[in-house]
């Protein structure tokens, strides 16, 4: 006879531990990846945060694998990417005392985003090219209103966005590390290494 499941008070502690530990890995990468995406190295960077063999829909164009990535990365003109909100669930995944298996996570993401040309005002202030964390974004949205250029081509204008993310533990090179201390005063600390298994973005509007 299959023994009866767990009940709520034993389930509970070890379902809020992956969902803590999913939101600091989620924060970590989404940082680490609008980043990458917006450093004038993104296309030595961008391609190690996804696996050769990782799925992904660019504006509803099929990219294949790290190669056709670093291809789509080069022909595109450098952009900038302000966070606005993101949402996780961890999928999977195991905390049993000090013993962890990092879950997969669902991540979405939505913003805006500029794709510049040189002579665009998002390419002339470069020091507010960062990313901005969820919680201040909407201030960083704020300040970089003032920076609007009417000349500009309209493609470098703030576009609406939204992807789509699975993201997987990774033994390999590349991928984002990420920990979270949890258990009594922080006695245990869950680690874990992320790269994009899946990736679908698209313009929202």
């Amino acid at each position: 006879m299959a023994a009866p499941p767990s009940g709520p008070s034993n389930s509970r502690p070890d379902s809020r531990r992956l969902a803590d530990f999913a939101a600091k890995a989620a924060e970590t990468f989404v940082s680490a990846y609008y980043a990458a995406s917006d450093s004038p190295q993104r296309t030595n960077l961008v391609p190690t945060l996804y696996l050769p063999t990782s799925s992904i829909v660019w504006n509803g164009t099929p990219v294949s694998g790290q190669q056709e990535l670093t291809a789509m990365l080069n022909s595109m003109p450098g952009s900038k990417h302000e966070v606005q909100a993101f949402d996780c669930h961890a999928l999977g995944g195991a905390v049993d005392g000090a013993s962890f298996t990092p879950p997969s996570i669902t991540l979405s993401v939505s913003g805006t985003v500029s794709h510049h040309t040189p002579e665009s005002s998002s390419a002339l202030h470069p020091s507010t090219s960062a990313p901005k964390s969820a919680t201040s974004s909407t201030h960083g949205v704020n300040r970089n209103r003032t920076n609007f250029d009417p000349d500009a081509p309209i493609t470098s204008h703030p576009r609406a966005f939204s992807q789509n993310f699975v993201l997987v533990n990774t033994d390999g090179e590349g991928g984002v590390a990420c920990s979270s201390n949890v258990g009594k005063e922080g006695s245990v600390t869950l680690t874990g290494k992320y790269v994009v298994q899946a990736d679908s973005f698209r313009f929202v509007g």
